[in-house]
């Protein structure tokens, strides 16, 4: 029996035909939707429209057709249209006239919606679960190089020192946020829908908080029309998964940088690279560069349901059916470069060797700031300092000098408060720990940092563990 067969008389057209049909992109929320039947056929046995008899019928025969689907021996079909109807369609042929029974004050308006949304909280919490194991991986490379001195770097050029591990840190800050999004956007998506109809909501008295128990929600969604007609909670998903790989682009980016043959300063692991098929000495860092690659496939993703949506009316509209594919692209892509990610961390090697090498190259100017900090110490307004300090650079360039190359008398030429002291400031280790501030590159600052993080990473259980 199908769907227009009592309103129209003629087939759809051939080309109508060709986009009407979800089922190749929807049959992937074949568990949710059959978890969210089996789920209604209790409410509507709950409520005496079906009997207790015909509740077991379906739900024996929605649970076959769960395990025939598992084991790719359901014959899906486009006529069906989508996984709703596909589904409908073979509890028919299994249990007869009863599996008609269970659409009874039901749309797929709500139906869809509760799919996207039981899909998303697992989406989800394996989401926060990647994303606590990509952090876990970097603290533990930074663990490891707490106190080996970089150069840090600003618009791409040296700027002062700094420790390896607090650099390392810094992608773990906002990866551990995406974390706590994750965590604050689950209160919104715990939220159900089913018994909003198809946007009045149920004229059959459907116990609504009896299905929020049953399916593993919280609470339920307080208006019909908005139930059915949102999908703020799938762009809100996605937000979450553009903003990680924003930044997951932007550590692939580093590392790439630095371990390429000019910095040296890193070495992936050879599990993350390729060579070229014409130069055999190449190892090429394709796997971060696809993750920087792929993140585009995710804010394309976002930006695509933002228009999908901005000029839809309310409440439900067959272009909700295209709000599928940039879901599952999201989640799928995201969960797949924060493997990779983890990966390499787990994997990564730290050249100490050509590190301090480059650090020592960098030569005495990376201390200008060190030399405006002494001078401000010493009572000169900062702008006075950072304009005195950059006429002394500007002289030592100029003489082909380093700064700790100059003498007081020269230092004097431009400040007269210079002694012997300023020497005292061309050390890395002692540049790196002037920075003793809660946030700071200072070696024990930074051990607070992992501290914190270790006890982030700790607290709490992983989000849906109290599901049903």
């Amino acid at each position: 029996m199908a769907l227009r067969d009592g309103r129209f008389e003629n087939p759809v057209s051939e080309s109508f035909g060709r986009i009407n049909p979800s089922i190749h992109v929807d049959r992937r929320l074949f568990k949710e939707d059959i978890r969210g039947s089996i789920a209604y056929a209790g409410a509507l046995g709950k409520n005496k429209i079906i009997s207790r008899e015909e509740e077991a019928l379906i739900v024996g025969g929605l649970s076959e057709i769960e395990k025939e689907i598992e084991e790719g021996g359901f014959p899906f079909s486009e006529e069906d249209e989508d996984i709703h109807m596909n589904v409908e369609r073979r509890l028919f042929e299994k249990i007869g006239e009863a599996a008609y029974k269970l659409h009874t004050g039901r749309s797929r308006n709500e139906q869809i919606v509760l799919d996207e949304m039981l899909y998303l909280k697992k989406a989800t919490s394996e989401l926060d679960r990647s994303l606590k194991a990509t952090v876990s991986a970097a603290l533990g490379a930074a663990k490891g190089c707490v106190e080996v001195v970089v150069p840090s770097y600003t618009h791409l050029r040296r700027a002062q020192p700094a420790s390896l591990a607090h650099l390392f840190l810094a992608y773990c800050h906002p990866l551990q946020r995406a974390r706590e999004r994750c965590s604050d956007y689950w209160k919104r998506l715990d939220r159900m829908p089913l018994g909003s109809g198809a946007v009045a909501g149920s004229a059959l008295g459907i116990d609504r908080a009896y299905l929020a128990d049953k399916l593993g929600f919280s609470g339920i969604t307080e208006n019909s029309i908005d139930a059915v007609s949102t999908r703020d909670f799938i762009l809100e998903f996605v937000w979450i998964c553009a903003e990680a790989c924003t930044t997951l682009s932007r550590i692939s980016e580093d590392l790439i940088i630095l371990s390429s043959e000019e910095f040296g300063f890193l070495r992936l692991p050879d599990g993350f690279c390729t060579t070229s098929s014409l130069m055999p000495q190449k190892a090429n860092p394709d796997a971060l560069e696809l993750v920087r690659g792929k993140s585009s496939r995710v804010t394309a993703a976002l930006v695509s349901l933002f228009t999908l949506l901005k000029g839809l009316p309310y409440s439900y509209d067959r272009d909700l059916q295209e709000d599928k594919e940039p879901m599952f692209d999201a989640a799928d892509t995201t969960l797949s470069v924060l493997g990779v990610v983890k990966g390499i961390f787990e994997g990564l090697k730290v050249n100490e060797e050509r590190i301090k090498l480059a650090v020592e190259g960098s030569g005495d100017l990376i201390f200008a700031t060190d030399v405006a900090d002494w001078l401000v110490r010493r009572g000169i307004p900062f702008r006075e300092a950072h304009r005195t300090v950059g006429k002394i650079v500007g002289f030592a360039v100029k003489e082909k000098k380093g700064l700790r190359e100059l003498s007081v008398g020269e230092y004097r030429r431009f400040c007269g408060l210079f002694d012997e002291s300023v020497y005292d400031l061309f050390d890395y280790r002692r540049s790196v720990d002037s920075h003793d501030v809660p946030g700071g590159t200072a070696f024990t600052r930074v051990r607070e940092q992992i501290g914190t993080l270790e006890k982030a990473l700790k607290r709490g259980e992983d989000l849906g563990a109290g599901s049903h």
